[in-house]
């Protein structure tokens, strides 16, 4: 029997290449697998259903972050039902048909799961949580075979188009200690768990907070998310809302969906290539905010860009300019 392999030039992938097909802007796309790892008790699950009430709804996730209206299928392991519909009537879910839900019995069924995804009915599947609808005994969470199901499930989505989302839990920390920051190594189980998804998020409280109920949630890398971005979200018992209300470095997503959209507009009526620093001035904001702005636009195939040719060593500049 022989396999074949093609082989080909490096990037001639077209002009698709680059373009993410965001479910939710900056945190879930089509095809994506992505992991958020929280402490029990810290909300994750709240979380999950207002993500798939935003995707439910088409409306802002955290109220900042678009999102594009899609079904939903939420597969539940962590709470019973009775538990579930305390929090649904709390959050005022219920009153009008929302996402579905399953309440599946550990161990999941993958080919049950698969179907669900190869059948394309929805948009978006979230999963709560590896610990206790993926592990087993002969398979846990810290067990190296544990990957395997993770890309197995993540191969599902890509082929289908569909994004996913996975709880799991995190170590607790050394000598009791109170948490202050997340790393990968931080994330129960083997550490290729993390490699066996598209992209990892934590979420933890902050031992200092800026107000009540004040929420870390920070990007641990890998494909569509930048390492190390930080969202500061504000959570409510009330009614399990969540908010973004501040970002670690730089702009807010709205500001900078705004900056995209003057970048836009800026090009459909001057189609020419211009400089960061040309760019940054007509849109009246900073060099480094527009360089950061050009460049992730680059890289998602919605701008060009030109090497200038200088003769000089050193940082090389560019020229960005419309497809």
């Amino acid at each position: 029997m022989t396999t074949s392999h093609q082989i080909e030039p490096a990037g001639g992938g077209g002009g698709d290449v680059g373009k993410i097909d965001w479910v939710i802007r900056d945190f879930l796309a089509r095809g994506a697998f992505v992991l958020l790892s929280a402490e029990m008790g810290s909300g994750k699950t709240t979380l999950i259903y207002r993500t798939a009430e935003a995707i439910h709804e088409g409306s802002l996730f955290l109220d900042e972050l678009p999102t594009i209206k899609g079904r939903v299928l939420v597969i539940q392991g962590d709470e019973a039902p009775a538990d579930a519909e305390k929090k649904f009537r709390r959050m005022a879910i219920g009153l009008t048909p929302q996402f579905e839900i399953c309440f599946a019995d550990p161990p999941l069924d993958l080919n049950w799961l698969e179907l669900q995804i190869k059948s394309k009915v929805y948009d978006a599947i979230l999963i709560d949580s590896a610990t206790s609808l993926l592990a087993t005994n002969e398979l846990d969470v810290t067990d190296l075979g544990f990957p395997r199901k993770l890309y197995r499930i993540g191969k599902c989505l890509a082929e289908s188009n569909v994004a996913g989302l996975l709880t799991t839990h995190l170590n607790k920390p050394p000598d009791n200690r109170v948490r202050d920051r997340i790393t990968k190594h931080d994330i129960q189980g083997v550490a290729t768990i993390g490699a066996a998804v598209t992209d990892v998020w934590g979420m933890w409280k902050h031992p200092n907070p800026d107000w009540p109920d004040h929420f870390n949630l920070i990007c641990l890398g890998k494909r569509h998310c930048r390492e190390g971005n930080l969202w500061k979200l504000q959570g409510n018992l009330e009614d399990f809302h969540w908010s973004l209300l501040g970002v670690g470095d730089g702009l807010m997503p709205q500001e900078r969906l705004t900056l995209e959209e003057k970048i836009k507009a800026l090009f459909q009526q001057f189609p020419e290539p211009l400089s960061i620093v040309d760019i940054a001035k007509k849109i009246m904001t900073s060099e480094e905010y527009g360089r950061r702005i050009c460049t992730e636009m680059f890289d998602q195939g919605l701008l060009e860009r030109t090497k200038v040719i200088t003769g000089k060593k050193g940082r090389p500049s560019y020229l960005y300019g419309p497809t």
